[in-house]
C-alpha cells in the first residue's frame, strides 16, 4: 500500500513472521517533490504481536509513524520568519 504526504511517497508493507506470531511492518519513505527529493528519512520498522493487534491496526500504526516522521522533518526544515 502506498500514499503521499507532504511531498513524500510512503510504501507500507505488513506481513506475518515465519512463525505466524507477529506482524512485521515496514514503511519506506521516499521524497518525490522538489523540496523533499534530497531528504533522507529512515525507513520505519515495527514488530507487533498478532494476538493483540489485527492487520488493519498494524497498518494504521506504521502509517501514523511514517506521517509523524515526515511532519517532524518538515517542521525542522521549514524556515520561520
Amino acid at each position: 500500500m502506498s500514499f503521499e504526504h507532504r511531498g513524500f511517497r510512503v510504501s507500507v508493507d505488513v506481513v506475518p513472521d515465519e512463525a505466524d506470531v507477529q506482524w512485521l511492518c515496514c514503511a519506506t519513505i521516499e521524497g518525490i517533490s522538489e523540496e523533499a527529493r534530497t531528504a533522507v528519512i529512515p525507513n520505519i520498522e515495527l514488530t507487533i504481536p498478532r494476538l493483540k493487534i489485527d492487520v488493519l491496526m498494524a497498518l494504521n500504526m506504521i502509517e501514523h509513524r511514517a506521517v509523524s516522521s515526515i511532519d517532524e522533518w518538515h517542521d525542522r526544515t521549514t524556515i520561520t520568519p
